[in-house]
């Protein structure tokens, strides 16, 4: 798994910008049949998983990628706004897939599962293939630099690449909204909206 720095770069105000052309993919590729939106209590996480062909009723694997809530918010959500108005008009000229209704994945057992972290990520799609590209900015690095020490540990270790079709990437963000909806409700309200969330919430113990 590789680090990238180039990537990032500081603005005038102190605000982390991160150039998405520099970004390289994960080395990492994962195949998902499925994808969903889970929230429980404090925890969200987006899940993706691959069936096994003969037992389609089980998954071979599932992938389990935690958001904090307010990365959610400020970044899943806010920045895919455009894209997915884009991705639903583009997936209504297909035909409706039905048989997809019938299945929920969540209550599906999984052979094997795994689970990282991510507060990150880069969508696209060509057709009806799409891909999302998840990335992780660590805690640390963001405190520290908060705290006037520095920038080096602004750095973006990919995660994982997820191959999956746009039908499959439209039902996740749509059903991603309810969620989305829930967080907004607990977050804390505080004067500035999501950017003083992010600046209040960081701290860092040595």
């Amino acid at each position: 798994m590789g680090v990238v720095v180039d990537p990032i770069t500081v603005g005038p105000n102190q605000t982390i910008n991160v150039d998405l052309a520099k970004l390289p993919a994960p080395d990492r590729i994962y195949d998902a049949d499925l994808a969903w939106i889970e929230h429980q209590g404090r925890a969200v996480s987006l899940f993706f998983a691959k069936r096994l062909r003969n037992s389609p009723q089980r998954l071979r694997t599932r992938l389990e990628l935690r958001y904090s809530p307010e990365h959610l918010v400020v970044h899943f959500w806010q920045n895919s706004r455009g894209f997915h108005e884009r991705l639903r008009s583009y997936a209504a000229k297909w035909p409706p897939d039905d048989a997809r209704e019938e299945i929920d994945p969540a209550k599906m057992d999984a052979e094997h599962e795994h689970s990282e972290w991510t507060n990150f990520e880069a969508m696209a799609h060509v057709g009806s293939e799409a891909c999302l590209d998840f990335y992780l900015l660590p805690a640390v690095g963001v405190a520290r630099f908060a705290r006037g020490q520095g920038s080096s540990g602004l750095r973006l270790t990919p995660i994982v690449r997820v191959q999956l079709t746009i039908f499959e990437l439209l039902r996740l963000l749509d059903s991603a909204e309810s969620v989305v909806n829930e967080v907004k409700a607990y977050l804390p309200k505080l004067e500035g909206a999501t950017e003083e969330l992010q600046k209040e919430g960081i701290e860092e113990s040595l």
